[in-house]
């Protein structure tokens, strides 16, 4: 895949934070960009040119989906690039969140993207030229992989967004040249802890101070919390530079942004793996075949 000034980079939630940043790197590359929001006018930073589109869109919309999929299609005339990037965090302790807050976590985040992607699909496989085919970047979090107490609902829509990222990406014919990319923040200077989080009051039950949530929020609290975290400018341009020359160099199936992020990843592999040996052979008891091993595609 190739990728040249008229490139077409539609983007979700570009108002603030990492999608500004990615909004932003994409069109200093000189790409057209189609940058969305709820609202239009968070989009000011964005000069008002041919190669830009400024559309408005609610990802919990299905209908708002189609519809600014296909003024990005009536404007550029393809789209190359999709970035699922709009969504929000939400914590509380589980037993707190109503059933509404739970759904609407899930419905933003997973359901969104879904929609976008399907929606891409079509576009990339039955509009762009024949061959050309597209990417679609999943921003997903490492809570998209490890998950942390109060966090409940935020990882469900995480971790599902990754399983179906996975299982759509194996379904693409080769020929369509349709690739996927998940990216995978750890923390990241943006307003995405504090206006882009919403917060649960507390269940009497958990509020204590030796819970875990009410440990984390006592470590977030601090001044130098977040001294560690990654720029969002550097970590925007990395996911551009990663997809503009994946030609040269192939997609990962996830790409990880901020140190932490990679012990984090090998402490839960190592713990499952650990878990995996210690209960070898009472998960091989219940395989008439024992320890015999099932290729994929077989019928048995």
């Amino acid at each position: 895949m190739s990728f040249d000034k008229n490139s077409v980079w539609f983007i979700t939630g570009a108002s603030s934070g990492l999608g500004k940043s990615i909004t932003k790197a994409a069109y200093e590359s000189g790409y057209q960009i189609a940058a969305t929001a709820r609202s239009v006018s968070a989009l000011s930073y964005l000069p008002d040119k041919q190669r830009v589109l400024k559309v408005s869109l609610d990802v919990t919309s299905g209908e708002q989906i189609e519809q600014a999929l296909a003024a990005a299609v009536a404007h550029f005339g393809r789209v190359d690039v999709v970035v699922n990037n709009a969504g929000y965090g939400q914590r509380g302790d589980t037993e707190a969140v109503s059933d509404e807050d739970a759904r609407l976590q899930v419905e933003t985040n997973f359901w969104g993207p879904v929609r976008i992607t399907r929606g891409a699909l079509r576009i990339f496989r039955e509009v762009n030229p024949a061959g050309q085919g597209g990417t679609i970047v999943q921003i997903s979090s490492v809570g998209g992989w490890v998950g942390f107490p109060g966090n409940a609902y935020y990882h469900a829509s995480k971790f599902a967004l990754e399983g179906f990222t996975e299982s759509v990406a194996k379904e693409m014919d080769p020929s369509w040249n349709i690739k996927f990319l998940i990216a995978v923040p750890g923390g990241v200077k943006t307003n995405f802890a504090a206006t882009s989080l919403k917060t649960i009051p507390r269940h009497p039950a958990y509020d204590t101070p030796l819970s875990p949530l009410t440990q984390i929020l006592r470590y977030i609290s601090q001044p130098t919390a977040q001294d560690t975290w990654s720029d969002p400018d550097v970590c925007a341009q990395l996911l551009v530079d990663t997809v503009a020359n994946q030609k040269d160099r192939p997609l990962p199936v996830r790409l990880l942004m901020g140190a932490e992020t990679i012990p984090l990843l090998e402490g839960d592999m190592e713990k499952t793996r650990a878990e995996m040996q210690a209960w070898k052979a009472e998960t091989e008891r219940c395989s008439p075949g024992g320890g015999a091993q099932m290729k994929f595609g077989d019928s048995k």
